[in-house]
């Protein structure tokens, strides 16, 4: 009796702790195999703080050399956090950028092709024909929760799916939870969270499944992961039992 006792345990114990393999598969395409999906990247606005990418290029060499000296660029800059902040345009938190020659531009709030128009019309007071070119280079999000390499993480492409920031962190662990995956998005009228079934591809329609800078991905735990942690401390307590069981058993039979 006792070592069937103990042998219903531990095959609770076993299929408790495993993860159904369904619970482990991303995009599940339900009904069909195959399907369109119409998820498109939403516009960016910016916002304080950010740090801007700005060249302004004309035919006149000096005032073009004079407004890009603080932003000039070489292979060398542009390579962390600090050299962000020194050699990029930081929007200031009444939301202006500061350029040499064109004077102070309003920016906040404004998309990145807006921004490029507004300050293409302060430099043509000084330049004729001017180009202008505005960029983003401060694009950090964070990945928390149940994945391998939680963190801060730059990205330097013009978009950025959920799917392809959990990968950047290694992937969700053995403990997080597939199905509850928050997408936390700060903005100058608020914070927006966007709630996410990774294992459904409906997803793929979801206006979260794009990434903006600054927001936050979230993946939570299984309800089971103290358990799961738990798990060889709990082996150890049954292997004792087990031995202490056997040592009664031998010594009841003497």
């Amino acid at each position: 009796m006792r070592k069937t006792y103990l042998s219903l345990i531990s095959i609770v114990l076993v299929f408790s702790s495993c993860t159904r393999y369904k619970n482990l598969v991303y995009l599940h395409p339900g009904e069909s195999d195959t399907g369109v999906y119409k998820a498109t990247p939403p516009e960016y606005h910016i916002q304080q703080r950010d740090v801007l990418y700005i060249r302004i290029m004309s035919l006149n060499q000096e005032i073009t050399e004079v407004i890009n000296s603080t932003g000039e660029i070489n292979t060398n800059q542009f390579t962390n956090d600090a050299s962000l902040f020194i050699y990029g345009y930081n929007v200031s938190d009444s939301g202006f950028v500061e350029i040499p020659v064109v004077g102070r531009v309003h920016v906040l709030g404004r998309t990145m092709e807006e921004a490029r128009a507004e300050i293409a019309d302060h430099a043509a007071r000084y330049l004729k024909d001017a180009t202008v070119t505005v960029k983003l280079i401060s694009f950090k999000y964070s990945v928390m929760g149940a994945v391998k390499i939680p963190g801060v993480y730059q990205n330097y492409n013009n978009q950025l799916t959920v799917l392809e920031a959990i990968s950047r962190a290694g992937d969700i662990s053995d403990y997080g939870n597939r199905k509850k995956v928050m997408v936390i998005r700060p903005g100058n009228e608020g914070t927006t969270i966007y709630r996410h079934d990774l294992t459904k591809a409906d997803i793929l329609n979801s206006e979260g499944f794009f990434l903006l800078p600054n927001d936050i991905v979230y993946v939570e735990p299984v309800k089971s992961y103290n358990f799961r942690v738990n798990l060889p401390v709990i082996g150890t307590f049954l292997s004792a039992v087990s031995t202490l069981i056997l040592v009664l058993n031998y010594v009841d039979k003497n």
